[in-house]
């Protein structure tokens, strides 16, 4: 089946350098919700440019090329970016180098962006942004998404890594030995155990056309319903996928996406390789 609605926006791309400063206190930055994109909006280089904040992929930062001409960004000169798409494409972007950033009180010098890229059969989603904010610059942090107050706080860890009491509820391990800095855990379903990659950027929860095959499972043209989505003990379910015909990396199988950050409040605790969601 080829159905990869605009609203599923979803890059594998390689991990890159992040800047060298980070707040030390706890920042808490505006988000926007277009069209089931969470908008942030960043100062890069002294220019307020709005963002498509991208757990789903491991980049520092994604610029439209617009953006780096008018910031005068200089070009690494390294390797260039090659990463691929939820269907498959293979995408290649130059790497520019940029002086500044800033969420909120939260400054990152010397990051490393690249351009943004789409394959025709995933084009770009029509909200309004310059480019996408990745994980990279957010390991440092945990990452609290509150979409019902519209807010992401980021807090940053004391130097042994202790965790802080603004991470309540459901604690989530990550999973995947593949991508283990990376927001991806196990959910038992009535599909049997998924692992799934919690994307802010994909409008949908997704599965995989093969996980829906593997399961035999009573699925329409849309999407199938599972009784059971637990995470860590706790069971949020029924929970209903869209599903589609990706080509995904064989150590994952779909996506968390808008329709669960959407009614709750969900941590992203890199420094101890966790999610906590609060009930």
């Amino acid at each position: 089946m080829d159905r990869a609605p605009k609203e599923v926006f979803v890059l594998l791309g390689a991990l890159v350098a992040l800047g060298s400063a980070r707040a030390s206190t706890p920042v808490v930055v505006p988000l926007r919700l277009d069209s089931r994109f969470p908008i942030v909006m960043a100062k890069v280089d002294g220019l307020d440019v709005p963002l498509i904040l991208d757990t789903g992929g491991s980049d520092s930062v994604v610029l439209q090329q617009p953006v780096l001409d008018r910031i005068k960004a200089v070009p690494t000169g390294g390797e260039s970016f090659k990463g691929m798409d939820a269907k498959g494409s293979v995408l290649q972007a130059p790497r520019f180098r940029i002086s500044r950033l800033e969420l909120g009180d939260a400054v990152f010098t010397d990051v490393v962006a690249r351009v943004e890229v789409h394959a025709p059969t995933m084009p770009a989603p029509d909200v309004g942004h310059k480019g996408l904010l990745g994980t990279g610059l957010l390991k440092a942090y945990e990452v609290i998404l509150d979409y019902p107050h519209l807010t992401m706080t980021l807090v940053p860890h004391t130097v042994n890594d202790t965790a802080s009491e603004r991470c309540r509820g459901t604690g989530v391990p990550f999973a995947a030995s593949q991508a283990p800095a990376e927001p991806v855990t196990k959910a038992d379903t009535d599909l049997g155990q998924l692992t799934l990659w919690w994307d802010t950027a994909s409008g949908f929860s997704f599965v995989s056309q093969k996980v829906v095959e593997r399961a035999h499972a009573q699925a329409s043209k849309e999407d199938v319903m599972t009784k059971r989505l637990v995470f860590g003990g706790f069971d949020f379910g029924p929970w209903r996928f869209q599903w589609m015909d990706m080509s995904l990396p064989p150590f994952f199988d779909g996506f968390i996406g808008h329709d669960f950050f959407s009614p709750h409040v969900v941590c992203i605790d890199f420094p101890n390789k966790r999610l906590v969601i609060q009930p």
